[in-house]
């Protein structure tokens, strides 16, 4: 995970297993906290970064790339700043079948936090910018009935993964 025009800001490095758990645990918060259609769409853009379909090592995303929009940054912004604190706070856990090493995934959330606490809406969006880099954006945006985490395309990201 990266923010590509600060390269000030470190890299976020994992390994496959780890982005995996990362994708998954944001995708379980961003599930719990969405209330608009436009949150609905962000939680589903984070699960649609599916290793279990699209390969392991290539689901990485620059925190420009969210599908974020110039009228509607702000509050975007915050909210997956409170996506990432929810997640940081294990919301939805324990519908991960296992417990995630916390002395791995918090430093990455951490990462993550201050590359989206940095990031401005010149960069976030860029004329040209591709929102969503693993297949389309689901329609209609449902929860999965075991997970209850919005769906991308072509499933759930926890079902994806057993």
């Amino acid at each position: 995970m990266t923010y590509e025009a600060r390269p000030d800001l470190a890299h976020i490095r994992m390994s496959n297993g780890l982005t995996s758990v990362f994708i998954s645990v944001l995708s379980l918060a961003a599930s719990a906290l969405a209330e608009t259609e436009r949150e609905r769409e962000l939680a589903a853009w984070f699960a649609s970064h599916d290793q279990g379909l699209f390969g392991l090592g290539v689901v990485g995303f620059d925190v420009s790339e969210l599908p974020w929009s110039p009228s509607t940054f702000v509050r975007e912004r915050e909210f997956t700043l409170r996506v990432i604190e929810a997640a940081k706070a294990r919301t939805g856990w324990e519908r991960l079948g296992y417990a995630p090493r916390e002395d791995w995934i918090q430093p990455c959330l951490d990462q993550l936090r201050a590359m989206v606490e940095a990031l401005v809406v010149e960069d976030a969006c860029r004329a040209g910018a591709t929102a969503w880099s693993y297949g389309d954006r689901p329609e209609p945006l449902v929860l999965c009935p075991v997970h209850r985490v919005y769906q991308h395309e072509y499933g759930c990201v926890l079902c994806n993964d057993r």
